[in-house]
């Protein structure tokens, strides 16, 4: 079996991805997909959305009537402003991530490239709702044995989280060890690009690198664009001064241990497993690539028979030679000189309703399945009557947040095996999608119970910061300053001074 094989559910799932992720590029990308060989018209753009209405007509004149045909069609992207509206609610208040001071580095630089853990928490949540899949590799640079503390830091050697999208993980497997089910192979494809000889140009490259149990063991390979493994620099293992190569590199523990798992989580919409889950997103793109379809008809309906054409009756053949040789001028300016009995019109079709019906329908299809954000609210609605209408989106959107929280989690305790530590790390995204507002006696009823010791002030504050009046980033600890702070200004005790200019 070759390296760049695939797990059957990757190759099963795939197309539905590629059609989320068009949909969400937006019209460029959903108006160049082609199908290829496959496609009615080869070589035309947008076949594999948008099928030709006279296929078997494989002339120059039909393809360029295609063409046009492609451009006329409006993608209008409902499915990119889904995502970006259910992202906002989620993201409209601050994630909280609290480490251990030996990877809190990686609040600013998770990747080991600059990306931060704030933007990767996004990036994560934004492809599970879309493709319901993403994946992340905890990993450490390859380093000589018995390193001190001085030369990890001298070498600026540290644990990353390395982000993988769906498309990137290509195969895998699992082994029940003592009754545990652990992940024993996954092949992940890493595009590369490589400088030429010159050293101005790129080649594009994929890479694959294979993270599997060997005896128990956690050992990683790398291969070439060849499908060659690659060779790699080991120090000197065995102590004759040879610097020693090998195909496979042991990533160690900060102990020096081997790991007996692969530090790689999973992240679905569904669960945490390495099973594929649905993609949140892909009824609604499915949805708006017919709704692109019904807009390509509708346009083209409008143009062969929207323009109003003249007519004319009772002419003779002598008469349109005399009068009319040069064509016909319209306007309130022109005149049209007809002969005794000859009559004029224009003639322009009725409005075609059927592809703008379709339209409709599948616009509100799309709402009913989640993209409030396009939905026209006629009247006022209610808070509360939204939240009921949204339920079963806010579950998934929900459970997907809960997920990436458990997985980052999960990371976070990878990364202080190879770095140290022993604080609990801890994620905590916001899961309040509306903005909440408090019935006044219900806050006077929980002041009452504050003030009789039913509850106690951090109670009492913690749901005025759910009720959005007190700013969630504001601590109990913040605000006992401030209010001993203010304690000084407002002291009942000093009698105010009075200064009356008589």
């Amino acid at each position: 079996m070759a390296v760049d094989s695939t797990n059957p559910e990757y190759r099963k799932a795939l197309p539905k991805w590629l059609l989320v992720r068009d949909c969400d590029e937006g019209s460029s990308a959903i108006k160049s997909r082609s199908k290829g060989s496959e496609g009615a018209l080869t070589g035309l753009a947008g076949t594999a959305y948008l099928p030709p209405p006279n296929a078997t007509d494989g002339s120059t004149d039909n393809k360029l009537r295609y063409q046009a045909y492609v451009e006329r069609a409006s993608f209008v992207n409902f499915t990119s402003h889904t995502k970006e509206g259910m992202t906002g609610m989620v993201f409209r208040k601050p994630s909280i991530v609290e480490l251990d001071s030996n990877i809190e580095y990686m609040i600013e630089n998770a990747n080991g490239d600059g990306l931060s853990v704030d933007q990767m928490i996004k990036d994560a949540a934004g492809e599970a709702l879309m493709v319901g899949r993403y994946g992340l590799l905890v990993d450490y640079p390859a380093a000589p044995l018995g390193l001190t503390n001085a030369d990890v830091k001298a070498m600026n050697l540290r644990a990353n989280i390395l982000p993988y999208p769906a498309e990137s993980i290509i195969n895998w497997r699992t082994t029940s060890v003592g009754g545990i089910k652990k992940l024993s192979l996954l092949v992940l494809q890493e595009p590369t690009l490589k400088p030429s000889d010159d050293g101005f140009e790129y080649e594009e490259c994929m890479y694959h690198r294979v993270l599997k149990l060997e005896n128990g063991v956690y050992v990683q390979n790398l291969y070439d664009e060849n499908n060659e493994i690659i060779n790699y620099a080991q120090g000197d293992t065995d102590g004759d001064g040879i610097e020693d190569y090998d195909v496979n590199i042991y990533p160690r523990k900060a102990d020096g241990s081997l790991w007996d798992e692969i530090p790689f989580a999973f992240i679905g919409s569904v669960n945490n497993d390495e099973t594929v889950d649905k993609a949140p997103l892909y009824d609604i793109a499915e949805i708006n690539v017919s709704h692109y379809r019904n807009s390509a008809d509708y346009e083209e309906s409008s143009f062969l028979v929207g323009q109003p054409t003249p007519a004319f009756s009772g002419l003779t053949q002598s008469w349109v030679d005399q009068n009319m040789s040069g064509g016909v001028a319209f306007g309130s300016r022109s005149a049209i000189l007809l002969p005794e009995n000859g009559n004029a019109m224009l003639l322009q079709a009725g409005e075609n309703q059927m592809p703008l019906k379709g339209m409709e329908i599948k616009e509100d299809q799309m709402v009913k399945i989640g993209t409030r954000i396009i939905q026209d609210q006629s009247g006022i609605e209610t808070a509360e009557a939204a939240k009921i209408r949204f339920a079963g989106q806010n579950s998934k959107l929900g459970s997907i947040i809960l997920n990436v929280e458990n997985s980052f989690v999960d990371c976070f305790k990878w990364a202080m095996e190879f770095m140290g530590g022993t604080v609990e790390p801890r994620v905590k995204i916001n899961k309040e999608f509306y903005e909440t507002s408090i019935d006044p006696q219900i806050l006077m009823a929980n002041i009452q119970l504050m003030d009789r010791g039913v509850i106690g002030k951090s109670d009492l504050r913690e749901l005025m910061r759910k009720s959005n009046l007190i700013e969630s980033d504001r601590t109990d600890e913040m605000l006992d300053e401030e209010v001993s702070s203010d304690d000084i200004f407002f002291d009942n005790t000093v009698e105010p001074i009075v200064n009356i200019d008589e």
